[in-house]
């Protein structure tokens, strides 16, 4: 019996060893490899007028299911460069004055072919279509669905570390006016071996000191999984709670619009060959 303790002893110990080891958390595809995503977003904005109680409330639900393909063509110790292809894009609304504006992004995402500059750290350093133009930066958040998160040195489970990042455009989150997410991210856990990390985040959305007629207001969390053999995040799951206020100038006439927006987004990496 004392045999087996000293050796249930031995074996915990040494696991603890390799929870405890730094390791590199980064994107790193392989030259070659074609990444299958699912993308999964729905976002419900509820509109009030806080001045005029007598104004009922406006919900909208708008869903986007994304799928695509991520060619890796080529990667550096600091970045990689990817071929993103947009297989399939449905998206709809519960609004049913915006059905033409819908049905319009709907096939301006389908069969999108963006080439992606993406840094070890996770950062979208630039986005271009086919043709090398730039995209819009609403577009580059709709496909590229790839936030700013690793640390750049060797990390060991349990610490954690803080980014800021843009909050993502109005037309994506229904907000009105502009923002940044400060977040804490945490090294959560290694399987055996270090194959493979679970990540976790909270942070706080706060408004941009230069933004005027804006309230702004919020919280986000989310977890990944990274698959540091591949060197590609195979699943990650953000839920967004956002509150702002547009008030307009007194001159205007305009009543002020309370927007309070919850955003769940899935993105997987599906295994296909």
């Amino acid at each position: 019996m004392r045999v087996v303790a000293g050796v249930v002893l031995v074996l915990t110990a040494h696991l603890a060893g390799a929870q405890e080891t730094p390791v590199l958390l980064r994107l790193s595809p392989r030259v070659g490899d074609t990444l299958h995503t699912r993308l999964e977003q729905q976002t419900d904005v509820s509109v009030t007028t806080p001045t005029n109680p007598a104004v009922p409330a406006r919900t909208l639900v708008t869903t986007l299911t994304l799928l695509s393909r991520t060619i890796v063509r080529a990667a550096q110790p600091w970045s990689s460069t990817v071929l993103t292809i947009v297989d399939s894009a449905a998206l709809t609304s519960t609004d049913a004055h915006a059905a033409a504006m819908t049905a319009q992004a709907q096939r301006a995402l389908t069969g999108q072919q963006l080439v992606l500059q993406l840094g070890a750290d996770g950062t979208v350093e630039s986005v271009r279509d086919k043709k090398g133009a730039l995209v819009s930066r609403a577009m580059a958040e709709a496909i590229a669905a790839m936030p700013a998160v690793f640390p750049r040195r060797p990390t060991a489970v349990g610490q954690q570390w803080t980014r800021e990042m843009p909050l993502p455009s109005g037309g994506s989150l229904g907000a009105r006016g502009s923002g940044y997410v400060r977040a804490t991210f945490r090294l959560d856990s290694l399987t055996r071996g270090g194959s493979s990390a679970f990540i976790s985040m909270r942070g706080d959305i706060l408004p941009d000191s230069t933004q005027q007629g804006v309230e702004l207001s919020g919280t986000i969390t989310g977890a990944m999984q990274l698959d540091r053999a591949r060197g590609w995040l195979t699943e990650s799951l953000f839920v967004i709670n956002l509150k702002s206020m547009l008030v307009p100038p007194p001159a205007t006439g305009l009543a002020a619009m309370k927007f309070v927006t919850h955003v769940k987004q899935r993105l997987r990496t599906l295994d296909k060959r």
